[in-house]
């Protein structure tokens, strides 16, 4: 009576629950969003309205690349968890500041210059940050690296160009930023693809001396 009392209770059980990782959702929020915006910082097709960025920017590059980041939390990744937050509170921010019934744009009038030098701040910021960032990844894998290291290049750019007014500037901005997308696709399907669910499984490749990947 006593074994089969034991039995049941263990069947009454609930099964251990085991957390996703959350870094694939977040790089493909990031990954889209930072392809169609280069996209058009690089004017492919003749495309220079970026209009079309606030969408996804509030949405998936901006809510749901913040909610990755906060799921980081309870696997205890603090790096996850900053980059992929912070990233989705860039896209916020940007998709804001790009939204007409904020007004922010609208606030500088036909000041082309205060305007241009308030988003330089504004990608100023976003420079150091990405480098800190970038430096936290010289002992990852080529993958994230090369992503950040690109992002760092596209926003050095982004800002030099938007300083100085200059469309040939920015426009190589949107070219790097159209590279580190390309980095974060390949994370992305590096972090879902396996032997079990797909016939072409990629892997991400350790730097020198790398303690995590």
């Amino acid at each position: 009576l006593n074994a089969f009392a034991t039995v049941y209770e263990h069947n009454l059980e609930k099964p251990k629950s085991k957390f996703a990782n959350p870094v694939p959702l977040g790089l493909s929020s990031f990954a889209f969003s930072c392809l169609i915006l280069s996209l058009i910082n690089a004017q492919v097709r003749g495309v220079t309205n970026n209009k079309i960025i606030v969408g996804a920017g509030l949405f998936y590059g901006g809510f749901i690349e913040l909610v990755a980041g906060l799921l980081c939390y309870p696997s205890g990744d603090t790096f996850g968890m900053t980059v992929l937050g912070a990233y989705g509170g860039f896209w916020l921010s940007y998709a804001s500041i790009l939204t007409d019934a904020f007004g922010i744009i609208s606030s500088y009038g036909d000041n082309v210059e205060m305007l241009n030098n308030a988003l330089g701040f504004f990608l100023s910021g976003w420079t150091v940050f990405t480098f800190l960032m970038l430096m936290c990844t010289t002992k990852s894998h080529w993958g994230l690296f090369l992503c950040l290291l690109f992002l760092e290049i596209s926003f050095i750019l982004l800002t030099v160009g938007t300083f100085l007014d200059n469309k040939h500037v920015h426009i190589g901005g949107g070219y790097f930023g159209i590279f580190s997308s390309i980095c974060a696709f390949y994370c992305l399907y590096c972090g879902v693809s396996s032997e079990k669910n797909s016939y072409l499984p990629l892997r991400t490749y350790s730097m020198p001396g790398a303690s995590m990947v």
